[in-house]
């Protein structure tokens, strides 16, 4: 199998999985009412690539059969190449307007990174890295869509460490490895066809915690435990949430078995690994934050827009306030759009060799994004004004009954007012409402906080030349150079 069509990955769905969603299970995710829409979105998501239009920048030829694989799989070695995949996340990125932060092609680049670091995983063991290889194939020949996890159900931290359960191993075999547990927070895992799990460094791991692998979602004794959907009941003045909501679930592992083809990583001995915890999950987790860093901006451009049309259907857009606030959103877009121009021009050489988008432009992206996005969001609300809680919907402006009002009250002798209302409910799904709050949260916490983030990037921010310059123009430098305020004097 190459590129599948959208029938295809819908067909795909009804594999037995075990998905359970407000207390029930769900019988066929393609049609249940809280899941069917996103599932018919990822079929339309597949169907694209086999869209004649889009076939140059959707698709490039299999290094092993030739035929048409994603190019979402493309292996950067230059700048313009990273360039080129830099433009391929944009063009998904907008047919979402950035809401979408687990399409097939983010989960791609998590497994171009697990594959560009099988040399590591095979310094501990020389099948890990042929596993990775050969996993990677699977996933490109097949044009397969998975979730992940990292993150560890939220729990109370003030609790001696052995009340924390943990994912872990609990029996070795020897065909493989059996897994009891749980990890939070998996995207996209009911319309997924694989669950890749990798463990991230954390004090006091254990060394039965550490596991990199992957299963099929529908393995015996994986559970899928949905939260609550965000599909509203009436779709009409909602752009974006009906179609969607991507939806995150609790990743249960009931004694999950996991055969030995498909373990990347896992200790055999001791945890303090400079593999595991500097090179390892740290380049993964690189390029994923270069993708959440471009689809980031393309969301950005979806507020500034936002921002821009509703200061002008207000007639606000001479305001100096506005204008502010305005420019504010524009100067925040060019910042990140600069971080990862800088990041590809910056590129660094990755463990197999690629052209790695650098990873301090990439971490500093990461952190301005957690830092800005609330405040830019709240830049919308106030250039919207009251309008975005109480703008008409469709329904009331095709009552018979009210209608009238509507537009006597709302719309008068205003020949845009129902384009403003259509804004306005835009606005309200990335401001507001429960999909917007879903959508700052996935911001803010998504590959993980501001501080793990900060602590990341200083951790490996060279300071030296810094240094070095502070002190010769402090005149404490050691360097025999005289120094420019000496110089001066």
């Amino acid at each position: 199998m190459a590129l599948r069509t959208g029938a295809q990955f819908l067909e795909s769905l009804k594999d037995g999985r075990n998905v359970w969603l407000a207390g029930e299970r769900v019988k066929d995710v393609t049609t249940h009412p809280g899941l069917r829409e996103c599932a018919r979105t990822f079929a339309e998501i597949y169907d694209l690539q086999h869209d004649p239009a889009f076939k140059d920048k959707l698709t490039i030829p299999s290094p092993i059969t030739g035929n048409p694989i994603s190019a979402s799989y493309m292996l950067p070695h230059t700048a313009a190449d990273l360039a080129k995949r830099r433009d391929l996340t944009n063009f998904w990125a907008r047919k979402s307007g950035g809401v979408s932060g687990r399409l097939p092609d983010y989960q791609a680049i998590i497994n171009m990174g697990l594959y560009d670091s099988r040399s590591v995983v095979a310094q501990e063991n020389p099948q890990f890295g042929e596993n990775v290889a050969r996993w990677f194939e699977y996933m490109t020949e097949n044009d397969l869509l998975q979730t992940h996890g990292f993150a560890d159900p939220p729990r109370d931290r003030s609790r001696p460490p052995e009340d924390l359960e943990y994912l872990k191993i609990v029996e070795k075999r020897a065909d493989g490895i059996v897994l009891r547990g749980a990890k939070a927070v998996s995207t996209v895992a009911p319309f997924a066809n694989e669950f890749l799990g990798l463990t991230p460094p954390r004090p006091g791991i254990a060394v039965e915690e550490v596991l990199f692998y992957a299963v099929p979602i529908n393995t015996k004794g994986l559970y899928v435990i949905c939260r609550q959907p965000l599909v509203p009941q009436v779709s009409e003045d909602h752009p974006l949430s009906p179609f969607w909501d991507e939806m995150d679930a609790t990743m249960v592992f009931d004694d999950v078995f996991v055969p030995n083809d498909r373990i990347f990583y896992i200790r055999n001995e001791h945890v303090e690994n400079p593999a595991f915890y500097g090179q390892l999950f740290y380049n993964i987790i690189n390029w994923a934050l270069w993708h959440i860093l471009v689809r980031a901006t393309v969301k950005t451009e979806v507020l500034l827009g936002i921002c821009a049309a509703m200061s002008d259907y207000l007639g606000a857009a001479q305001r100096p306030d506005v204008q502010l606030a305005t420019a504010e959103v524009g100067v925040y877009i060019e910042a990140l759009r600069g971080l990862a121009l800088a990041a590809e021009h910056n590129h660094v050489t990755s463990p197999s060799g690629l052209a790695a988008p650098n990873p301090t432009q990439v971490t500093a992206g990461r952190i301005m994004v957690v830092e800005r996005h609330a405040q830019i969001l709240q830049l919308v609300r106030e250039i919207s004004g009251s309008g975005i809680l109480m703008s008409p919907y469709h329904r009331e402006l095709t009552n018979p009954e009210v209608a009238p009002f509507i537009e006597r009250y709302f719309v008068g002798k205003d020949d845009r007012a129902k384009e403003r209302f259509k804004m306005l409910k835009l606005a309200w799904e990335y401001a507001c409402d429960s999909f917007g709050g879903r959508q700052l949260l996935f911001e803010m916490y998504n590959a993980g906080g501001v501080n793990m983030n900060k602590t990341a990037f200083i951790s490996t921010y060279d300071t030296s030349p810094y240094v070095k310059l502070a002190k010769e123009l402090a005149g404490i430098s050691s360097d025999s150079e005289t120094s420019i305020l000496k110089r001066v004097q």
